[in-house]
């Protein structure tokens, strides 16, 4: 098999996981758009943009089991491996956090459950340590949705999620927003199964 895969002459930039980032679950998310969106159909082609999706220590966790099973392996098998070697401890939640962006092809929404899963994970110590400004400079590349949140002057990281949230609605009409909350409602059953009740708790 011909481990290589062409970057070049996608629309969407390759979801990567490994060396500073080890969010897996937030990587499988959005790799599985990628592909949909991209519409890669055929396994092995799926699993060279996956391979390709991969850097550092990642790399060679993937290979190392793709040499092992000695055949190609689907995105969850990739997942569950990566999970089995990645358990991040509260100061490396808490450095993610810092640096955590938005990317290009996700929902706010989307991103907020991320950011969230880790948020909702740290201590009451460290989570005085991260302020709304944090929140807002992961998601300046989207300019209107920050600067909405930003005027807002929102006093929590849960107020200004809400407000990023109710800006992005707006923006999208009530019809795509309805389109899309089955998927991403069970995507957060599947990937973040306590931000629901979080979510609930927060009444957002």
């Amino acid at each position: 098999m011909k481990m290589s895969s062409n970057r070049e002459g996608r629309k969407i930039p390759l979801p990567i996981i490994g060396g500073n980032n080890k969010n897996v679950k937030a990587w499988y998310i959005l790799m599985k758009n990628w592909l949909k969106m991209e519409k890669v159909t055929d396994d092995e082609e799926k699993f060279q943009f996956i391979l390709a999706g991969t850097v550092e220590e990642a790399t060679q966790i993937v290979s190392d089991k793709f040499v092992e099973a000695n055949r190609i392996l689907n995105l969850e098998e990739c997942r569950d491996i990566l999970l089995e070697r990645y358990h991040l401890n509260e100061d490396e939640r808490f450095r993610e956090l810092k640096t955590l962006l938005i990317m290009p092809n996700e929902s706010v929404r989307e991103f907020n459950d991320r950011y969230l899963d880790y948020y909702c994970q740290l201590s009451t110590d460290n989570k005085a340590k991260l302020s709304v400004y944090d929140y807002e400079n992961s998601i300046r590349s989207r300019t209107d949705i920050y600067e909405k949140v930003a005027y807002e002057e929102a006093k929590t990281i849960e107020a200004a999620c809400k407000i990023a949230e109710k800006v992005e609605r707006i923006k999208l009409g009530s019809r795509s927003v309805q389109k899309g909350r089955k998927f991403n409602n069970n995507n957060i059953q599947n990937n973040y199964p306590f931000i629901s009740r979080y979510r609930s708790n927060q009444n957002f």
